[in-house]
């Protein structure tokens, strides 16, 4: 799966819970909203959502909520191993 920097953006908000938990919300133009844990801009979606829960990334909980799956969590840290 090619990630591109706004899926990665979204999975390094993911991430900076504790328990991988990314709440979201639409705005007033309908558009899906991300807030990270510590974050106080809103980030847009976009197509990252669907696409990662598609590739097994992410996981729609009971909650309302995107949590990181185990593949999520290698990916972040796929990801860290990378930049550093």
């Amino acid at each position: 799966m090619q990630l591109t920097s706004h899926d990665r953006c979204v999975l390094h908000l993911a991430s900076r819970d504790a328990e991988g938990r990314l709440g979201f919300y639409l705005d007033e133009e309908g558009v899906v909203t991300l807030l990270g844990k510590g974050e106080t801009q809103a980030v847009p979606a976009g197509e990252s959502l669907p696409k990662l829960e598609e590739g097994g990334l992410l996981s729609l909980d009971l909650s309302h909520s995107y949590v990181l799956t185990p593949k999520g969590w290698e990916a972040v840290r796929a990801l860290v191993a990378l930049a550093s």
